[in-house]
């Protein structure tokens, strides 16, 4: 066997590690964080009955403090899967028409993790049966995320707008993603059954490597690469979106006097302010900054 063969399992085993660490860290992180705003936005998908669906809120009820506060987990997953599976708000509000190949390149990215998934399952498993799904799976998405990065790179280089914001990082991201996608399509056309993944993925697993075609290994090595990179990158925004949508999207939970909430609340405002502006001084605490601006508003008020 070997030294390449015996790098590329351990450096397998060392990237899931890696992203698995990474993600939890990122995870924890983004809990840990100081409260958003909450933005207010109705229709709230955790409402229950008609208010999800013109807008309504549990505090247009009487004595609503006193009851249960609302939780439609099926709302919520149904929402939360729109924006996943389809790209609901890229489609609805995006003007640059990047929805079907955004959506092309996330599915790519999607059926992905399937295919290696598949891998897995068939290598402890020992399932012949997979096969042909798994190259089905695996297929599909070489060629539609191929196809997504390719025309978001062509998009965002060739639109005068989008040029403006589009960051080298942006770029690098997209091409790390085609390199993967492309040299998959290389090795199933070196290896249409995909018998060499199988094996590596399956060597990778025993840790009893065996010789396999290169470009199979510059493919896993490029998926390793990524699933290091993907927790200190944008591409964790899958988990960013969570703490997003529930923490201030979606959140509209009244505040009640003693609860950790309240008590966070208490400790925010007593940061101090590092910046300074027309309605802000610095070195002062966000309460004294509004306790100030009242009394303004007051004397302006006489």
């Amino acid at each position: 066997m070997s030294g390449l063969q015996w790098f590329m399992v351990l450096f397998g085993w060392f990237s899931l590690v890696v992203f698995v660490v990474g993600a939890a860290y990122k995870a924890v992180k983004f809990s840990n964080m100081p409260l958003n705003l909450r933005w207010e936005v109705y229709p709230v998908p955790h409402e229950e009955g008609e208010k999800r669906h013109y807008g309504g809120s549990y505090m247009e009820e009487m004595d609503w403090a006193k009851k249960p506060l609302p939780s439609s987990l099926a709302g919520e997953i149904v929402e939360m899967g729109s924006e996943i599976f389809f790209l609901k708000k890229v489609r609805v509000y995006n003007p640059y028409n990047l929805w079907f190949f955004s959506m092309a390149m996330h599915w790519g990215i999607y059926l992905l993790f399937g295919w290696v998934f598949l891998l897995v399952i068939g290598a402890i498993l020992k399932v012949d049966a997979l096969s042909q799904i798994t190259g089905i799976v695996g297929i599909v998405s070489f060629v539609l995320g191929a196809f997504g990065c390719l025309t978001l790179i062509i998009k965002r280089a060739t639109n005068s707008e989008l040029k403006l914001y589009t960051e080298p990082v942006e770029y690098f991201n997209l091409l790390l993603l085609f390199a993967i996608f492309v040299t998959g399509i290389m090795s199933w056309r070196v290896d249409p059954s995909f018998a060499g993944s199988r094996d590596y993925v399956g060597g990778a697993i025993f840790f009893n490597p065996t010789p396999v075609p290169s470009i199979v290994l510059l493919n896993f090595l490029l998926f390793e690469i990524f699933l290091i990179y993907m927790p200190f990158s944008k591409y964790l925004h899958y988990l960013a979106k969570y703490f997003n949508f529930h923490k201030s999207l979606w959140d509209d939970a009244f505040k009640q006097k003693g609860s950790p909430k309240d008590l966070k609340n208490i400790e925010q405002v007593g940061y101090t302010v590092h910046w300074a502006g027309p309605h802000a001084s610095p070195d002062e605490t966000w309460l004294e900054n509004a306790q100030k601006w009242l009394l303004e508003k007051k004397e302006e008020k006489k």
